[in-house]
């Protein structure tokens, strides 16, 4: 790689998150850093996301993420970046300009000049990481600190006196757990957005199941949150909306929970967006949510969210010899795929830059190579069966493909992993419910 190159991709790395994703015409949401959103890639509802405070980008559907602007728009583009060329395309896309051409010649006092600044960028860039790093460890634990709190707040879900929790879990899963893990809070307050001094703003204060999540010393790094109202079926979660940076420029007022839904053109122009009624704070990397049960049993079961944990083990009477959980997420369960595993999608198609409908591309069974022990949930050594549960609702070629992921990252010698499916176009929650079982 000559130095203009190397220049060329050392200027590229110095590109925000935020840089990039206006570049790409990413969403962004009116208020605060975390900007989810369909994946341009996987496509979905808010399977993509980006953070401008982390500096950092993932993709539920595909299984990555990253904490740079070229890895991002790679992926959004269909580049591979573990290539020459998609490398240098990705970096053209963030620089806006095009790649060098390395055969033009250069004056030895231009190559000089070339070669420091070449040397200056790359220290200010290995300095900016490092600043990032603290950062972030700071966030990090700060948010861990909340979510400690509200976990604190919370009382035992099957013995709270306030019985909407046990309800929800009733209504949604048939049944709920005889154990200590989950908890309910009867206020739990919901942060959206920021007032005009960059304070966060509590859009509503609301009935929740709170939920830990745990580290292998089983101390929690984090929480899960899901508001409820059980007069909203058939999930039974408050409809929360919130209004988008377009919405404000057109003049309009921000939603508040006692207001009518907004109308559906507004939201059709993204004028007003549907919120959440989920939300996790903390960590959840390398974590996951106990529900039933615990970690020293050698049986475990579990997928992705709460619920269809919780119904599995309605059916199964929740084994005294299980354990039974939840990642919170799907790239949480299976950790990130290898880039060569990609594979074109054999029926759905997306245009690409330039408006061409090409093969969606699928992040593969493989797990990456060389993955940190906390890019998915952990599982103790002990463990010899591991029941992985599928969501028969998502799409099934990329659920097919991250599940048996998971299954080769979780993999250990004499480990028994099955993986179980429910009915084509359910999950065990809906099931549960519909068959009174």
């Amino acid at each position: 790689m000559s130095e203009a190159i190397k220049l060329f991709v050392e200027d590229a790395r110095a590109v925000s998150i935020e840089a990039a994703a206006k570049i790409l015409n990413l969403k962004f949401k009116r208020s605060g850093v975390e900007h989810p959103q369909p994946c341009p890639h996987c496509g979905g509802t808010d399977t993509f996301a980006f953070n401008t405070g982390k500096e950092k980008w993932n993709c539920r559907a595909g299984g990555i993420g990253g904490n740079d602007a070229i890895g991002m728009v790679a992926h959004c583009e269909g580049l591979d970046v573990k290539s020459r060329e998609g490398l240098l395309e990705a970096c053209s896309i963030v620089l806006g300009r095009d790649i060098p051409d390395e055969g033009e010649r250069e004056s030895d006092e231009d190559r000089q000049a070339r070669k420091k600044r070449l040397e200056e960028r790359r220290l200010q860039n290995e300095a900016d990481a490092a600043a990032r790093a603290a950062s972030q460890d700071e966030f990090r634990e700060k948010e861990r600190a909340k979510a400690r709190g509200i976990i604190k707040t919370a009382t035992g879900l099957r013995t709270s006196v306030d019985p909407r929790g046990r309800h929800y879990l009733e209504y949604r899963c048939n049944g709920f757990p005889d154990a200590s893990w989950l908890r309910f809070g009867a206020s739990v307050p919901y942060w959206h957005g920021q007032d005009e001094r960059g304070a966060p703003l509590e859009l509503f204060s609301g009935p929740a199941i709170v939920a830990p999540f745990i580290g292998p010393d089983l101390v929690e790094i984090g929480c899960h949150i899901t508001w409820i109202d059980l007069r909203q079926p058939p999930k039974y979660r408050p409809l929360l909306y919130g209004l988008t940076k377009k919405g404000l420029a057109c003049g309009l007022l921000d939603w508040a929970f006692s207001d009518a839904p907004p109308l559906a053109i507004d939201l059709a122009d993204g004028l007003y967006e549907q919120l959440p009624a989920k939300k996790m704070r903390g960590s959840k990397k390398g974590g996951l949510i106990p529900i039933a049960g615990h970690p020293d049993c050698s049986r475990w079961v579990g997928g992705e969210g709460i619920e269809n944990g919780v119904a599995f083990g309605v059916w199964e009477g929740f084994r005294a010899d299980t354990f039974y959980f939840a990642a919170g997420d799907l790239g949480n369960l299976t950790g990130p795929a290898e880039p060569s595993s990609r594979f074109a999608h054999p029926m759905l198609k997306k245009p690409d830059a330039k408006g061409v409908l090409r093969a969606l591309m699928v992040q593969g069974p493989k797990p990456k190579r060389d993955q940190g022990a906390d890019d998915a949930m952990w599982v103790a050594d002990h463990v010899d069966e591991l029941v992985l549960l599928a969501d028969g609702d998502s799409e099934p070629v990329m659920t097919a493909a991250a599940m048996a992921r998971a299954r080769a990252r979780h993999a250990r010698p004499g480990r028994l992993i099955p993986i179980v499916w429910p009915r084509a176009g359910y999950d065990f929650s809906r099931m549960a419910v519909e068959t009174g079982e």
